[in-house]
């Protein structure tokens, strides 16, 4: 007969063994499952995807679902009844998802996929929409029908991605693209999404950049040729991000006019630089009017005239001290609000400067009729206005042109010499360029107090 003491000693360390092999499996399963669905949560998915994409370079769809206008469900009937509504959606994606894939909730309203094989773009969206089809039958709740859609963004590898991270980023982006045009679709990641992304971050960021000084202005002088002398520049508004870093205006300001943030945005330019231009009013600066560019949507909005004319009264600042910089292309698309505009910013004293000419649709007949007062040749004619006797040609035609609609002429992108002297024999009244000055900070143009003079 066996000693129980020895059989003790002999099983316990197995049943030991084996018990905490047994909780480290739960343990495990446990911190790898959404408690709410039963479904595989993050921490298992993303093993799932690396372990395809990172050694073994496996083709893989990763799809991340949201079902729209949730918080409707719950503020209507409750969060009980919302979870309850997750489960059964959950149960339902889990049913219709292919065999071979793995379904997670990853937080919220959202679920993920992935799902290994090789499919075309088409192919993918084919078989999502035919399959999730039955994801927005009706659910019901306390007896009630509710009928529940689902935004979708998909990200394949390996041509979106190679890796767990950038193809769940991607994925996520295709559905914020989704999320933002109406809802109720699948979309494939496309590289644009990058930037749409960005600027939506920009966006959320603008009014505590405001608040926070991280917008500034710069000041490029405009150099008469007539006087030979410095008397005007243009205010140029840039942005220093302590999260994006600098941030180009050519992105900044596309985005602040889609989301309505370009008005709060100019209206702070044109106090700060009616501001300045108070400060050199006041110390006899040679600059005596700056010009500031209105961009189409706020240019063509009746909000523009009344801004303008409080802020000139703010600062005891004459209207013959400000100019305004709109382009060809804002003006022609609009032509007859904005000849209405521009007449009533005119009676005000205020000077109007049709920026970038050249590059846009008028005609000779629109600029004829339009009150302005000046003519802004774009750059890419005055590039090759020295090299290139079409350029030169097109160039002297907008001279001779302004000056039998009795407007001025300053020529932008000015950085040679040889552009210069070419300039001053056609007959141009005005330039400015880096063979000025590039943009400076104000204090910085103190030196054109004493050096008005070009040259010297």
């Amino acid at each position: 007969m066996i000693n129980l003491t020895i059989l003790f000693f002999i099983l316990i360390p197995s049943v030991i063994t084996f018990l905490f092999l047994s909780k480290r499996k739960i343990v495990s399963r446990l911190a790898h499952t959404d408690h709410l669905t039963g479904l595989p949560n993050r921490r298992k998915l993303e093993p799932f995807i690396q372990d395809r994409t990172i050694p073994l370079r496996l083709p893989v769809a990763v799809v991340v679902i949201d079902i729209d206008n949730f918080n409707w469900v719950n503020e209507r009937y409750g969060y009980e009844s919302g979870n309850a509504l997750i489960v059964e959606f959950a149960q339902r994606l889990a049913f219709l998802a292919p065999k071979n894939s793995l379904v997670a909730r990853i937080e919220g309203n959202k679920f993920a996929l992935a799902i290994p094989g090789t499919y075309s773009r088409q192919e993918i969206q084919t078989m999502l929409s035919e399959q999730f089809s039955p994801l927005q039958n009706l659910f019901h709740v306390y007896g009630e029908p509710v009928h529940l859609t689902f935004s979708a963004g998909v990200a394949l590898a390996p041509v979106d991605g190679l890796d767990c991270h950038t193809l769940l980023l991607h994925a996520e982006r295709a559905l914020r693209h989704v999320k933002h045009h109406g809802k109720n679709d699948i979309v494939l990641y496309h590289p644009s999404f990058q930037q749409q992304d960005f600027e939506r971050q920009l966006a959320m960021s603008f009014q505590s950049a405001l608040q926070n000084g991280e917008f500034y202005l710069c000041y490029q002088p405009k150099f008469n040729l007539r006087t030979n002398s410095i008397d005007s520049a243009e205010v140029l508004v840039r942005w220093d991000s302590p999260i994006h870093g600098a941030v180009s205006p050519a992105v900044f300001i596309p985005a602040a006019e889609k989301n309505g943030f370009i008005f709060d945005l100019t209206k702070w330019i044109l106090e700060e630089s009616c501001r300045q231009m108070h400060h050199w009013v006041q110390t006899d600066h040679p600059i005596k009017r700056i010009a500031v560019n209105i961009s189409a949507p706020l240019f063509l909005s009746d909000r523009l005239p009344e801004m303008i004319s409080k802020i000139l009264k703010d600062f005891h600042l004459p209207a013959s001290h400000l100019e305004l910089e709109i382009t060809e292309t804002a003006i022609m698309e609009h032509f007859d609000e904005a000849f209405q505009i521009i007449a009533l910013l005119k009676k005000k004293g205020i000077a109007i400067s049709l920026d970038d000419f050249g590059t846009g649709v008028s005609s000779l007949t629109y600029v004829k009729k339009l009150p302005i007062d000046t003519l802004k040749i774009d750059k890419s004619f005055i590039d090759g206005v020295h090299t290139s006797f079409e350029d030169k040609a097109l160039v002297e035609m907008i001279i001779q042109l302004a000056k039998l609609f009795k407007l001025s002429v300053v020529a932008e992108g000015v950085e040679k010499q040889e552009q210069l002297n070419v300039l001053k024999k056609l007959g141009c009244d005005s330039i400015q360029g880096y063979l000025i000055s590039r943009p400076e900070r104000p204090e910085a143009l103190s030196l054109y107090k004493d050096r008005s003079k070009y040259g010297s």
